[in-house]
């Protein structure tokens, strides 16, 4: 009686049991298993997405998104560390108001592009 409640449904769901069988070539069918891995996809998703009028993300959109966060993610440790110097050496071979404009400048670098994210964000949202 208990196995009767494990056994797995696996035609439930939004897609369960509805494929389009496509004949292809094997030079077709590497090239959208190619064009797939570069878009991080499986060749299933791809095909729906694009037969569905969606564009797939670009590989390079996704690249630049992933360089801008960790990008961000220096400027901040940066500023942490200017903060740092600050507090523990103030004035020592560099004068405070040195640092000051530098921090504050990597402050208004870390915004921009933290505005320009989301920006990148809300355009690939919608």
């Amino acid at each position: 009686m208990y196995r009767d409640l494990k056994v797995r449904q696996k035609n439930i769901g939004p897609r369960a049991g509805q494929s389009i069988p496509e004949r292809v070539t094997l030079g077709e069918k590497a090239e959208i298993a190619l064009v797939a891995r570069k878009v991080r996809l499986p060749p299933s998703r791809l095909l729906r997405e694009l037969g569905l009028g969606r564009s797939p993300p670009s590989l390079v959109d996704l690249d630049a998104l992933s360089i801008l966060t960790r990008l961000r993610g220096d400027l901040g440790r940066l500023g942490g560390l200017l903060k740092l110097w600050l507090v523990e050496a103030p004035g020592r071979a560099v004068s405070e108001s040195e640092i000051k404009a530098t921090l504050s400048a990597v402050i208004e670098k870390q915004s921009g592009l933290s505005e320009l994210i989301a920006a990148y964000e809300a355009v690939n949202k919608g």
